[in-house]
């Protein structure tokens, strides 16, 4: 998206509203007014070519986090809570508050194979009805879900999770999360990569079971509102096959299986697919595009130089996502960034990740924060949760995840643009719908003395905390809307 000039400020003439604040501000601002919420009459978005589309066929922006680390390990939630099911509710509604609080439109949720099915043929009910209990919770605010399988080398007997034990023929270690080179384990282990090959062949029949897993997901979610879609399965890889033939020959292929197979039990989900962790630190892939309809590229990307203790270039984030947004339209189908992040204590972390929100703008990519865990407890010593050991935020992170975005555009060719130096924000498009109505998300920390409104023609409505309703003039073919602080 190209910047543009901010608006010029509206006549002295047009009534002078406090959006976001009871005050009377000291300029003119955009003229009030009283704006329905849309109620879109399904839950679920659609792809079409590289946007995402409402019912109403406005354009849409995921904005969220992923409900993190803490999955990963028993009890298998996102966040501490004592041992009773009220304890958990009330930590459940503390976690997605806060989240809420952050503007977030989407959440992806990872669940572990190994805690569905501990032993198997036996699901846990336990589990899956607090999985439930978050997917609800997240919509009762607002915020879509993406089921997503999550693995990282294969199980927790290899310091990782995902697969359970069982779906192993070979005798393996007990199960931990205290590895902090676990990711080596893809390269060093070779038990880890014999469990894939031994996965992907379906040798003794983990694949099988797999496929059956999700088939009782896919059915259990395929009414629950808010859920947009299942993603089969985060991180995938090869074993022991060379990277490019095994992307193009199975990984491939299998999304195209996990495709069909998912909208056979829910045909209007989504399908978000992502690439190797490998390919998420280069931002590229040897994947070919898989068959099917309602298909999301999910790729995550990492810098390799924030990860491991260094300070990041800021100009990567553009270089690198643009590779992604590229691969979308290639494709021609929306693109997620499933997982980027940093760990908290890096130094330069709020201008390193407002550098990679204004890319995932300047490209119009959807985008998941790696992660959000409320816990004392981490996986594997990791430090990238939006909150620390003590349950407070990392604000020179979350003050940039907390930043204005249009949550759906009731027009065509949107393009906006956040200055966080001057927490400006601007939204033009063309071709409004006719009486439709421009959702944009406004976390209220960002402007704790409220903000102006400055709009071409047309009404807004502020009513609604972190979230300003945009409606333009009849018959205009030009929306041009911008935020200023007061």
């Amino acid at each position: 998206m190209q910047p543009f000039r901010f608006l010029l400020a509206l006549s002295a003439s047009l009534p002078l509203v406090a959006c976001g604040s009871t005050d009377t501000p000291a300029l003119p601002d955009a003229p009030r007014c009283e704006i329905a919420l849309p109620a879109p009459p399904d839950h679920r978005l659609a792809p079409d070519g590289t946007v995402l589309r409402d019912a109403l066929g406005r354009i849409v922006y995921l904005r969220g986090v992923n409900a993190g680390g803490r999955s990963k390990f028993a009890p298998f939630v996102p966040f501490d809570f004592a041992s009773t099911e009220a304890s958990f509710q009330e930590s459940l509604d503390h976690y997605l508050d806060r989240a809420a609080s952050w503007g977030v439109s989407a959440l992806r949720v990872p669940f572990v194979w190994a805690a569905v099915e501990p032993t198997q043929g036996m699901d846990d009910e336990t589990f899956l009805a607090r999985y439930d209990a978050l997917l609800d919770g997240a919509w009762k605010r607002r915020i879509w879900t993406i089921v997503d399988f999550h693995q990282d080398i294969y199980s927790d007997v290899y310091c990782g999770d995902g697969f359970p034990a069982w779906t192993l023929p070979f005798p393996t270690p007990e199960p931990h999360h205290d590895c902090a080179d676990w990711f080596t384990g893809y390269s060093k282990d070779e038990d880890v990569r014999a469990a894939f090959d031994k996965f992907w062949s379906d040798e003794h029949g983990a694949r099988t079971a797999f496929r059956a897993l999700w088939e009782r997901v896919a059915a259990r979610h395929a009414t629950r509102p808010g859920v947009l879609g299942y993603e089969p399965m985060n991180e995938p890889h090869q074993g022991t096959a060379d990277l490019k033939t095994w992307e193009q020959t199975v990984l491939t292929p299998f999304y195209t299986e996990m495709a069909a197979l998912l909208h056979a039990k829910d045909p209007t989900a989504l399908v978000f697919f992502d690439a190797t962790g490998t390919d998420g630190i280069g931002a590229s892939t040897y994947l070919d595009k898989p068959e099917g309809e309602g298909l999301v590229f999910a790729p995550h990307w990492y810098d390799s130089v924030a990860l491991f203790g260094g300070t990041p270039a800021p100009s990567n984030a553009l270089t690198y996502l643009s590779r992604w947004a590229d691969k979308g339209r290639e494709w021609n189908m929306p693109v997620l960034i499933g997982e980027s992040g940093v760990p908290r204590e890096l130094e330069t972390a709020g201008e390193y990740v407002t550098a990679v929100y204004d890319a995932m703008d300047e490209n119009a990519l959807h985008f998941t924060y790696w992660e959000y865990s409320d816990s004392k407890e981490t996986w594997n010593f990791e430090d990238l949760s939006l909150v620390d050991y003590e349950g407070q935020e990392a604000t020179a992170i979350t003050s940039v995840v907390a930043r204005p975005y249009p949550r759906a555009v009731a027009g065509e060719a949107p393009s906006f643009r956040y200055d966080a130096a001057a927490r400006t924000f601007a939204l033009t498009y063309d071709a409004p719908m006719e009486n439709g109505v421009t959702e944009i998300s406004v976390p209220e920390r960002n402007y704790p003395e409220g903000y102006r409104v400055e709009l071409s023609n047309g009404c807004v409505d502020a009513t609604r905390p972190g979230l300003l309703l945009v409606r333009p003039a009849a018959g205009q073919t030009r929306v041009e809307v911008s935020i200023v602080p007061r």
